[in-house]
């Protein structure tokens, strides 16, 4: 009888601790092992190959295009690439090969942005410029003159224009546009904080061009190696870098810090300047 008793305490006790052993596994043991072997199979599986960017392929015949002169094709190719892949991680080099295509193209014989011009007698580059609304080192950088000396019965590409200036404080960056359509975009070095969230409406005030300390006029000889600046209405002024001092031995001389305003690299502004005219509108973001 004892035995049978004694074979029953222990059936009993098995079911018991046996249970709640089950259990305690499936609650505690089991879950952690079930991880820990999802983490290691995770580990040990390939890392996922990065989606390529569906517009390389087109983007590259688009630069084969524009490198083989063909600047119209390149042109409205990048126009449409630009539409279509407005989150493509080389947008940044499709604008500056479109920016590159537009300069190139906005001064070309036969175009929608040029009219051509005879000369007379008693003409000068200013006179043009003022029957046609235009600037004269604008006419000059369009024909590529290599002094303000005309010709009597030169004929001249007459630029027809339509500039502004867009400024962007956040994103440094400085677009240009003819009509309202995109022109070219130029990084900032350096730009004036935000001080508020409104756009600023301004416009050119003037465009100077110094030597030392000195104004120089378009036409003085001085003038091709002049410092720019571009005062607006309202705001700081577009400016280049402080040129950097001469050596002196053997010491490499220490660039000066970046002037105020809205600061373009020189090449930059010496490119922008004979596109814009006072009273050239200016947005400021």
């Amino acid at each position: 009888m004892r035995v049978i008793q004694t074979i029953i305490l222990l059936v009993i006790g098995l079911l018991i601790f046996g249970s709640a052993g089950f259990f305690g596994y499936q609650l505690f043991i089991k879950p952690g092992r079930v991880e820990k072997q999802e983490i290691a199979a995770q580990a040990a599986a390939p890392a996922p190959t990065a989606t390529p960017d569906p517009g390389i392929p087109e983007l590259q015949k688009l630069k084969v295009l524009q490198d083989a002169g063909k600047l119209d094709e390149a042109r409205d190719g990048l126009n449409l690439w630009i539409t279509h892949y407005p989150q493509s991680t080389l947008l940044s080099e499709a604008m500056q090969r479109l920016g590159a295509a537009n300069m190139a193209l906005l001064f070309q014989p036969g175009g929608t942005n040029v009219e051509s011009y005879t000369v007379i007698k008693g003409d000068s580059l200013a006179r043009i410029a003022s029957k046609h609304h235009s600037n004269a080192e604008l006419i000059q950088k369009a024909n590529s003159l290599p002094n303000i000396n005309l010709q009597i019965g030169e004929i001249l590409m007459i630029p027809s224009l339509k500039i502004s200036l867009e400024l962007d404080r956040s994103a440094k960056t400085l677009t240009l546009l003819n009509n309202g359509s995109f022109l070219k975009e130029y990084p900032l070095l350096s730009a004036p904080a935000s001080t508020t969230k409104e756009n600023l409406n301004s416009k050119v005030l003037d465009k100077i061009a110094t030597s030392g300390n000195k104004r120089v006029a378009f036409g003085d000889k001085a003038y091709p190696k002049s410092e720019r600046s571009i005062l607006l209405a309202q705001a700081p002024p577009i400016v280049a870098p402080l040129p950097t001092p001469v050596a002196q031995g053997t010491n490499a001389p220490t660039p000066p810090p970046l002037p105020g305003g809205y600061v373009l690299s020189s090449a930059d502004l010496l490119e922008v300047f004979p596109l814009i005219s006072r009273n050239t509108p200016v947005i400021i973001h």
